[in-house]
Order: C-alpha cells, then sequence, then structure tokens
C-alpha cells in the first residue's frame, strides 16, 4: 500500500477513511493527484470530513465501476459492484434491500 515500516506511522497515518474506506499511503497519493490537491497528504482526517464522497468517486473511476453502474439497478449490477468494492459478497443481501429501498426515494 506504499506504506512505510512500522516506525514510520504510515499505516495508523493513512488508515481507512471515507465513504469507501481509502487506506494506504499510495492511495492517498493517488487520491491527492486526482484532486490535484496535496492537502489529504497533510492532514488524512479530510478524507473522513470533508474529502468522504470525493474518494468514494476517486475510487469508482479508478476502478471503472461506473460502466456496472450503468447497468441500472438490479441484481446483477447490485453483486458486481459488491464483489468489486469489498472483494466478496458479506452484506450482499442488506446491501440490495437498502439499494432498492434508497432508488424509491430518488425516483
Amino acid at each position: 500500500m506504499g506504506n512505510g515500516d512500522e516506525a514510520s506511522g504510515d499505516g495508523w497515518k493513512y488508515r481507512g477513511r471515507g465513504a469507501l474506506q481509502l487506506t494506504g499511503k499510495a492511495n492517498y497519493e493517488a487520491f491527492a493527484k486526482y484532486l490535484g490537491n496535496n492537502e489529504v497528504l497533510e492532514n488524512p482526517d479530510l478524507v473522513a470530513t470533508k474529502f468522504a464522497f470525493e474518494s468514494a468517486m476517486f475510487f469508482f473511476e479508478r476502478n471503472k465501476l461506473w460502466t456496472i453502474c450503468d447497468q441500472g439497478i438490479n441484481d446483477a449490477a447490485i453483486l458486481a459492484l459488491t464483489k468489486r468494492i469489498n472483494g466478496g459478497t458479506h452484506g450482499l443481501e442488506d446491501r440490495k434491500a437498502k439499494t432498492y429501498k434508497y432508488h424509491q426515494f430518488v425516483k
């Protein structure tokens, strides 16, 4: 993840933050470049406060997840996103239920 050794403190400094848990120094550096703003390297807590959703947008763009979203709100798209974001299907049924519920609010 680009962190230094344990003595550097990078593991704690660049711990998971934001809507999708941006983690590791290399990811924080890539996110800072994406923003065009090194502020998050100096103050990583900004990922949890000021840039929580921007970090999620970065993750979606970096991992080309928008094409899955373009498939619409359906079980297959939710499954594909879940696997790409979480690496598995833990919590899938809850995620499906919430996706359909919240989609009703924005229709």
